[in-house]
This record gives C-alpha cells, structure tokens and sequence, in this order.
C-alpha cells in the first residue's frame, strides 16, 4: 500500500511541474510583440554603408576643396605694346615733324598676386567672384629706331620751354621701356564641368574673367647713336652734349586691364590688354626741359599662368 501512495504521490507532482513549466513557456510567448519593425535594427552591412558615405562625403569635399584652392597666380608674359603721343609732340626735325605712334618689336613681362574670395563656398560649386590682387607686375619693351635717316637735331635748341630753349627729346631713337605697377579689381571664377560624374580631371578645368585697375610708374631709356644726329659738326658743342647725354625720360600714371584665362590645376594660358596714360619727364632737365609728354600706352599680353596657393 505505501509503494503505490509513494508512485501516486511522484505522479502528481511530475504532472503539476509539466503544468508549470507550460504555463511558463506560454508567457513568455505571449510577451514577444510578433508585429515589431525589424527594420530599426542596425545591422553589420548598415553600418558599412554608412561607413562608405561618410568616406565618399569626406573625399568629395576634399576633392572640391583641391578644384577651387588655387587663387595664387604667376604670369609669365610675352608683350606687344603701342605707345602714341596724346598730343602733338615735335621731332626738333623737318621730317617727321612730329613724334608717331611707337610699336615695339618685343616685350616681356610677369605678374604676382593672389584671389581674394568674397564668399566662402563656390556658388553651385561653378562660380566664385573674387578680389584680385597684383603686387607686381612688371615690364619691358623694347622698340626699334625710327626708319628715317635722321632721328634728330642737335645743331640747336629749339624747343621752347617756360621762356628757355631746349634740346628735343631723341624720342625716335632705338628705346627701352620698363614699368611697374600695381592693381586691384574684381574676378569672376568658373568651373562648368564640376557636375560631370566620373570625370574628376575634368573638374579641375577653369575659366576666368577680369577687371583690374592701377597705377604703375615708367622710364623711357633712349640709345646713343650719333649717326642719326642731323648735325654733322662734330666738333660743335651740341653735338657733344647730345652724343653723350643721358636720354632717360620716367613718368607714372593710371592703369587698367581686362583679361581672360582658362587653367587646369597649377597651369594655364591668358590674355590681357592694358590701358595707361603716361606724362614722361626728362631726368636731364638742364638739356631737356621739366616739359612733361603725355603718351597713351596700350599693351597686349599672351600668357602662361601656374597658379599656386592652398
């Protein structure tokens, strides 16, 4: 009799352990929320791909960056440049009588500055307006003598000046011109390709347009060559000032120019034209007068720019 109270007894607790551990099972089945959006769960592949835009973000801003900081700029120039008197300037000679408008076999030039940016991130990522500015820029022409068989006279003065007779400046002899200036004025930056995907190269391809204006100062150096003097007493006293005397006029006056250019990164090509008024003055004031000549001075400029600068 005990033995089967004893088995009842195992029997009845087993059967109320299963009972319990169902009831568990069941609760906590009944505690997971079978509609949960998965879809908020991060996983690895997620994390890659964000990991991959930011990178992608980060080399794209780092690309632009590279397109649009070049604003340094050195210009190596190659010049032909017109000198014509603004107004009426005699020779001292019968023929020409009065100074022509000068044309210069050769000129160079170079120029260094910097962009200014009027904004800090490119319009679009295609445009950027700057302030441009020349520190330096100079200049050196050089223009043949005259093709006439007497360039000048110094058999006597007969330039007229504050009630004194002077020397007329040689101005047909062979010359030097040299100037420096500086100028400042607004840019305008152009970088069209920049929305061409896959052509990296191709972003880095800029056009630009200007407007600066200045002021320079010039000198005017004449060559000695006493076979063109009109007087052929070399035993005359004028004709030994003259042969010997410094021919060197200087002047300064305003300046402009406008130009164009197109670069890939630190190379390019441009062209510019300048406009300046120029009131030359005799250093040798003794021979020559305080006289002051105003000439128009126009400069056409083809040039290869290495742009420079982060």
């Amino acid at each position: 009799m005990k033995k089967i109270t004893l088995l009842l007894a195992c029997l009845f607790t087993f059967t109320a352990y299963a009972q319990e551990e169902e009831t568990t099972e069941d609760n906590r089945l009944s505690n997971i929320d079978w509609k949960e959006d998965t879809t908020e769960v991060v996983t690895i592949n997620d994390i890659i791909k964000e990991q991959q835009a930011v990178t992608s973000r980060y080399s794209k801003e780092k690309h632009f960056t590279d397109v649009w900081s070049r604003r340094g700029y050195f210009n190596v120039s190659y010049n032909t440049e017109e000198m014509k008197p603004s107004e009426t300037i005699k020779t001292g000679l019968e023929s020409p009588a009065n100074v022509p408008t000068f044309k210069s076999d050769w000129g160079l030039s170079i120029q260094l500055g910097r962009s200014y940016r009027l904004h800090k991130k490119p319009i679009a990522n295609v445009a950027q307006f700057c302030i441009d500015y020349t520190g330096i820029d100079l200049n050196v022409n050089h223009f043949k003598e005259e093709n006439y068989n007497k360039l000048y006279d110094s058999s006597q003065k007969t330039l007229t000046y504050d009630g004194d007779t002077y020397f007329h400046t040689p101005w047909l002899l062979e010359k030097y011109e040299a100037n420096y200036g500086m100028s400042l004025g607004p840019s305008l930056t152009l970088a069209p390709f920049t929305y061409v995907n896959g052509a990296d190269e191709l972003h880095h391809l800029k056009f630009h347009v200007y407007f600066h204006y200045g002021y320079h100062a010039s000198v005017l150096w004449m060559q000695d060559a006493e076979k063109f003097d009109a007087n052929t007493n070399t035993s005359d006293e004028n004709y030994k000032t003259m042969k010997d005397n410094l021919k060197l006029d200087w002047g300064h006056g305003t300046m402009s120019s406008f130009g164009v250019s197109m670069t890939w990164k630190m190379i390019g090509i441009g062209y510019e034209h300048r406009s300046a008024k120029v009131k030359y003055q005799s250093l040798t004031k003794s021979d020559f007068s305080k006289k002051k000549f105003e000439f128009d001075n126009s400069t056409n400029r083809i040039y290869i720019s290495f742009r420079t600068g982060r």
